[in-house]
């Protein structure tokens, strides 16, 4: 995530995306661009084997009138006919049942409603900790971000990465990853010059979360890692950190997957981790 210089129209074109995306202002045709590629990304219509499974349940479902045609009881239209609307009928009961069970299933309710209500202790008792405890107590609140990202964006643990990020000392542009979510091989505690840092631009530029939906969209100059550690996500999102009129950094919490925070998923976790994120900071500010 961070937009390295490059020769002349490379440079003016990364700028350029950067300001559409810092205004949130796209054309309808961009708009309607990210609204097909997030449901091409979060379908599992078009998986492998979920097609293999409803083609191959559905004709054998629609294969009788074939094997009626094959041993002269109807003709060739007569057969095709029949196979198709049999096909069609059985390819939407199986649209209907997968849906219905999208429905029913309270668990991810049920779990979201308890990521709150952790969050909500943890603001109400306030502990006090040590410098060492302290760390640990970030960590735990970026290992519950981890757990609820997972959640909105049907994840597997492992692939959500939650990283906060920090102003070195008194610095306006060198910052590190003081820490990520527990169980993150990634490095932390490398200082880096921030300004090329898509987090920076975000936290510079207003006080609001900002995701980016898709990092490739930004060219190859976005393919930098601040921590040369490599980049495996494709779509994150950026938390401020304001406590008392001060920008302390952010939290960026990544995915491998495009588009994972589309729509009104980012706007859950933000509602749904408020707590944690207040705790988060009150943490920080005593650090």
């Amino acid at each position: 995530m961070c937009l390295r210089g490059g020769g002349h129209g490379l440079a003016n074109n990364t700028d350029r995306k950067v300001a559409e995306w810092l205004a949130d202002e796209y054309p309808l045709y961009k708009r309607l661009n990210h609204r097909l590629r997030a449901w091409w990304n979060g379908s599992n219509r078009f998986r492998f084997w979920g097609g293999a499974h409803l083609v191959s349940k559905t004709g054998m479902a629609s294969s009788a009138p074939t094997v009626a045609y094959f041993y002269g009881n109807i003709n060739a239209v007569q057969a095709a006919l029949a196979t198709g609307a049999v096909f069609v009928g059985s390819a939407f009961v199986e649209f209907c049942n997968a849906r219905s069970k999208d429905k029913n299933s309270t668990a991810p309710e049920i779990h979201a409603d308890m990521m709150l209500r952790v969050g909500e202790f943890l603001s109400l008792i306030k502990l006090r900790t040590s410098r060492g405890d302290n760390d640990d107590a970030i960590r735990s609140c970026l290992g519950i971000l981890e757990n609820y990202a997972c959640l909105i964006t049907n994840s597997s643990k492992g692939q959500i990465s939650v990283s906060l990020v920090l102003y070195t000392g008194n610095s306006t542009t060198r910052m590190k990853i003081k820490h990520r979510n527990p169980g993150n091989t990634r490095p932390t505690n490398r200082e880096f010059d921030a300004t090329k840092l898509m987090g920076y631009r975000a936290i510079t530029n207003g006080t609001k979360p900002r995701v980016v939906h898709d990092l490739k969209g930004f060219g190859k100059s976005a393919g930098d890692s601040p921590t040369l550690s490599g980049v495996n996500y494709r779509s994150f999102l950026i938390i401020p950190i304001h406590v008392s009129g001060r920008t302390y950094g952010f939290v960026s919490i990544d995915c491998p997957r495009p588009f994972a925070f589309y729509g009104n998923r980012s706007s859950m976790l933000m509602v749904r981790c408020e707590p944690v994120l207040n705790h988060l900071s009150d943490l920080i500010e005593r650090a």
